[in-house]
């Protein structure tokens, strides 16, 4: 055991003892997620009009046989539907066109590989999604049937690609509903996958819902920063981003780590892990150094996640494979992790910028000499005192308490926070002092430990919004993540990288708790410097 150090004055009758790095937090369900793994799109093949336009590459046995051997573990099939397929009652499907969506299914699956059957480019619906439901379900009850007494395990329903302008996550789940119930038809537990508004962007999950349907599952696309990832992509209305951005630049890093949190937010409120179905950079104007370099850093940081991660694409557009040259582009296997035996161009002086010396012990860090040892056998650098409770709260909606008992894990000593009036997020709060500077382009991590005795939030679980933030006007932060905390003792964490840097005297971590009505337990929070979990 650690030795005991006594709290500050305030709480200088309760005492925490520091916890050893074997205690790990109280198990925990990890979230329902698919088998995703890695996966990539097979782009601009079935989704077009027809396959094979503008000279693009028709698909064969041998591109899943090679797929598979490079150790991909799915495959996303884009699908068009409503260029092959009748409007009117009953939305016959073109024979022809139905049964070569099927010969691909087939080779997929026969090469070992997951498929993603997703309904792509089904245009109308997202100009009238309650007028074009039906015919977007009388397409998926004709699919679904072909489909029946295929494996569960390895082919999966997408009922459709990033909805758009007027469908969106307030008209989601009726706009597919005919798709649904189509479905289940025959399929009655088939995965159906769903991806929310504004092209399923990362930001859609904040409001994505689901049906009530255990085999449903979300999923998000990730092109950020859209300025780096499609430059100068003609397609893009109404102007392309300038070309010459790269990839790297200031707050890049950032950003980032803010998505991961966004995912692992909507994972912790729902149970349920989004996988990413297409993230990728526009190859006409991102050189290859380039798109092996973000490749690799969203591979990175939302792999550790456990999101399944969807490349776009295999050939044609956005290419991880050269079709007419025969071999895949360098380097960009490697950069999803899988083996690769190809070294990637070298890195111009516009690329990104060089990974923080982690080596470097953080500026200004003023360690007490009795949190030594336990500095010790952390990650990355303790920033904080964990053995003190000496928080600055604010808000006039804000009662504090101190709770003193064995339950309490690692010392027996939390403070309560009881909101009683509900309203902006930041409009009560905690602040946690740092004894260090915060230095851009590190990473910072906080974990806590915590637990909601009462809650109005709609999901009945408390709501901490958690930030790393200079105490001043106009206390710009980064990291913002929302927690959802449950009723009993439970460790979290968020992670982020610093955008700027905030001198050791203003450097704080920030929780606010004032989007709800609600009474949250929050005890011992340990922050640290390069590391990205303080438990693992």
């Amino acid at each position: 055991m650690y030795k005991q150090i006594l709290l500050a004055a305030a709480f200088a009758s309760a005492i925490i003892p520091l916890p050893a790095l074997a205690q790990q937090p109280a198990e925990v369900t990890a979230p329902a997620t698919l088998p995703v793994g890695t996966c990539i799109n097979m782009g601009n093949s079935l989704e077009l009009e027809d396959e094979g336009m503008h000279g693009t590459k028709r698909i064969d046995a041998a591109d899943f046989e090679r797929i598979a051997a490079t150790g991909f573990q799915t495959i996303r099939l884009p699908v068009r539907w409503d260029t092959h397929s009748s409007s009117e009652a009953p939305y016959t499907i073109e024979p022809a066109w139905l049964d070569r969506v099927t010969e691909v299914v087939d080779m997929a699956l026969a090469s070992g590989l997951n498929v993603i059957l997703d309904s792509h480019h089904f245009n109308p619906i997202h100009e009238d999604p309650a007028g074009v439901a039906p015919w977007h379900g009388g397409v998926w009850r004709q699919v679904a049937a072909r489909f029946a007494g295929y494996p569960e395990d390895t082919l999966w329903f997408e009922l459709e690609n990033e909805p758009h302008n007027k469908f969106t996550n307030d008209n989601l789940l009726e706009t597919l509903a005919p798709a649904l119930a189509a479905v289940r038809e025959t399929n009655p537990t088939r995965p159906v996958i769903y991806g929310g508004g504004n092209w399923s962007g990362v930001d859609s999950l904040a409001t994505l819902p689901l049906p009530e349907d255990p085999n449903a599952y979300p999923t998000f696309h990730y092109y950020e920063p859209f300025a780096f990832t499609h430059q100068g992509a003609s397609w893009v209305e109404p102007e392309a981003p300038p070309v010459g951005r790269s990839y790297g630049e200031a707050g890049d890093a950032a950003q980032l780590a803010g998505d991961v949190a966004k995912v692992r937010a909507y994972a912790e409120r729902t149970g349920k892990l989004p996988f990413m179905g297409e993230t990728g950079a526009y190859e006409e104007h991102v050189p290859l150094a380039q798109r092996v370099a973000y490749a690799k850093a969203v591979h990175e940081a939302f792999a550790p996640l456990g999101v399944g991660i969807c490349t776009w694409a295999y050939t044609n557009t956005f290419p991880f494979y050269d079709a007419q040259k025969g071999e895949w582009l360098a380097g960009m296997r490697g950069a999803l992790g899988l083996a690769d035996d190809t070294t990637a161009p070298p890195m111009s002086t516009a690329g990104p910028a060089p990974a923080f010396d982690t080596s470097r012990e953080p500026k200004a860090r003023r360690l007490p000499s009795e949190l030594a040892a336990f500095d010790d056998q952390l990650p990355g650098w303790l920033v904080n005192d964990p053995s003190s409770l000496e928080w600055t709260s604010y808000g006039p909606a804000l009662k504090r308490s101190v709770n003193a008992q064995a339950e309490v894990p690692n010392g027996g000593v939390a403070l309560t926070f009881e909101v009683t009036r509900a309203g902006d997020p930041w409009s009560a709060g905690a602040n946690i002092p740092l004894i260090a500077d915060i230095e851009e382009g590190r990473r910072y991590t906080i974990g806590f430990w915590a637990r909601a005795v009462s809650s109005e939030a709609p999901d009945g679980k408390g709501m901490v919004q958690v930030r790393f933030q200079r105490d001043r006007e106009p206390y710009p932060g980064f990291g913002d993540t929302t927690v959802s905390v449950g009723p009993d003792w439970q460790f979290h964490e968020v992670s982020a990288v610093a955008d700027a840097d905030i001198p050791r005297k203003d450097a704080l971590a920030v929780m606010q708790f004032g989007s709800a009505v609600q009474t949250l337990e929050i005890g011992q929070a340990i922050v640290v410097a390069d590391a990205a979990s303080i438990t693992q």
